[in-house]
């Protein structure tokens, strides 16, 4: 029942409705991944990244931590996510210039998606879930675009 509960809440974050875009849901996930040395996650979210219109140089920003090729808004949600992943509480700064581009929606999302995808970091390094031979077929699991 609990893994049900889990699953539900993960896949509400990757529906159409989820009110952040999904270029920048899958910065913070990422980055998530990259700083909680989650391999399982990185492999899976790597390719989803390229699926929604991530480079592979803006995902090697995103591992660098590296905002400058993201754009301002792209910067501002690693930037933040950093800080939550790092600091627990995002500091007013980071949280100021995510607020410049997003709305009070989209910033709860973007909370709420790292700490989500903090947890299932730790989850799948905890229960040492193996990477699969190829990534999930994004297409099958969510919509490229809003």
């Amino acid at each position: 029942p609990v893994f049900r509960g889990f699953a539900a809440l993960s896949s509400g974050f990757m529906s159409q409705e989820a009110p952040l875009d999904p270029k920048l849901r899958e910065i913070a996930i990422l980055r998530v991944g990259y700083l909680s040395n989650a391999s399982y996650e990185v492999f899976q979210h790597e390719a989803l990244a390229r699926y929604v219109g991530h480079s592979d140089g803006a995902i090697a920003a995103i591992k660098a931590g590296d905002g400058a090729p993201l754009g301002e808004v792209g910067a501002a949600v690693l930037a933040f996510t950093d800080d939550l992943v790092k600091n627990v509480r995002a500091s007013d700064a980071s949280l100021a210039a995510v607020r410049k581009h997003l709305d009070d929606t989209q910033v709860i999302d973007l909370i709420l998606v790292t700490g989500m995808y903090m947890m299932v970091s730790r989850f799948l390094e905890t229960t040492g879930v193996e990477i699969d031979e190829t990534p999930i077929d994004w297409k099958q699991v969510t919509p490229a675009k809003k």
